[in-house]
């Protein structure tokens, strides 16, 4: 799982030359790219490991794609920040959290279900330092998002293992930055540390990814599933290794692609591991103190994802939609929020909006 170089977009960024290669089917013509330094990492704010601060891990509940915002003290940093169409969303929620400034935000990987909305976020909230996967992507979801770095000269870098990052009084780790065998597995994996909780963070990263980190891993308090509970993520082998007390998944109230799958619920229900998701539970707040971890939200069901066919973002093509011109996805509701404060909406099939997805809020609304 090793790879010579990290890919990312645009010369303004950085002085000096790289080429990306994509993994989307949403790709275009980038010809000027810069090479990163990947060994970024820094040292400031170092305090004694042992100190114990007070933290707030939010696991936003954006349907089948990831965001999660770990504040300590006056600290933040957010890890992925939903789909293209969960924008306004993380700001507000950034916004009514009281966060004004992220020290670090985090670009597990390129798809757009991760990425989407980190741009409006860059454009919004001063962000200090930013890291990314070493992976590559071509796709215009990518494109805005190093466009949007660009324009607030932020240059993006892939961490280095074996450093520690610090946050308040907590810290976290990086795992997976020589990349994958393909996109999801260039995640990278967060371990973040607040005295003597642990959380381990594994983005889209699948089996391959935890047969190559396995050795590495303590016990953790709180595990985020890979890839929205996959079946292609979350190993027997892992999940006993790891040894988690909470189990996250992100995932939407029937996605299409069915998650989570029953073959990782069962590994969950075997072990007595309740699923906090948020389908079910909605955004996930996780309390960590002296006192250790708490939390006011109601753990999930045994339930696998239901795939409804008859509702998928591509069913009813013939059914009128509602868009607007600079928008990405299209909305089966006139008086969706999202098309509140649109002045010029338009109205036809899908094929006529020329967009390929489905409002969340609409979708959730079925």
């Amino acid at each position: 799982m090793i790879k010579n170089s990290i890919k990312i977009l645009l010369t303004s960024l950085l002085s000096i030359t790289l080429l990306l290669s994509g993994c989307s089917s949403d790709k275009e013509d980038l010809s000027d790219y810069d090479k990163l330094d990947s060994s970024y990492s820094t040292t400031s704010d170092k305090i004694n490991d042992s100190e114990t601060g007070k933290a707030e891990i939010h696991f936003i509940d954006t349907g089948n794609s990831d965001a999660i915002l770990i504040k300590e003290g006056s600290d933040a940093m957010l890890i992925d920040a939903g789909d293209n169409d969960d924008e306004d969303r993380i700001v507000d929620y950034l916004n009514n959290n009281g966060v004004e400034e992220l020290k670090y935000v985090i670009a597990t990987h390129a798809h757009a279900d991760h990425i989407g909305g980190l741009d409006s976020v860059i454009e919004n909230i001063k962000v200090d330092r930013v890291f990314i996967s070493n992976g590559d992507s071509e796709t215009k979801t990518y494109r805005d998002f190093v466009n949007a770095m660009a324009e607030k000269n932020l240059d993006p870098s892939v961490p280095l293992e074996n450093k520690k990052f610090y946050l308040g009084k907590s810290y976290f780790e990086v795992f997976n930055t020589n990349g994958g065998s393909d996109t999801n597995n260039e995640s990278l994996v967060i371990l973040y540390t607040c005295g003597n909780s642990k959380t381990l963070l594994m983005g889209d990263a699948e089996k391959e990814v935890e047969y190559e980190i396995i050795n590495k891993m303590p016990d953790v308090d709180i595990l985020k599933l890979g890839h929205h509970g996959s079946s292609t993520s979350t190993t027997e082998a892992f999940l006993d290794k790891v040894n988690p007390e909470y189990t996250v998944i992100l995932c939407g109230k029937n996605n299409d692609y069915g998650h989570p799958h029953k073959e990782t619920i069962e590994k969950l229900k075997k072990r007595n591991l309740k699923p906090y998701r948020t389908d079910e539970c909605g955004n996930i707040v996780f309390y960590i103190n002296e006192d250790g971890i708490q939390t006011d939200s109601i753990p999930g069901d045994y339930l696998t994802g239901n795939k409804d066919e008859t509702e998928s973002n591509t069913s009813n093509s013939g059914s009128i939609v509602y868009w607007t011109k600079n928008g990405k996805v299209y909305h089966s509701n006139k008086n969706c929020d999202g098309l509140k404060n649109s002045k010029s909406i338009n109205s036809g099939t899908i094929e006529d909006s020329g967009k390929e997805r489905l409002c969340k809020i609409c979708e959730k609304n079925k």
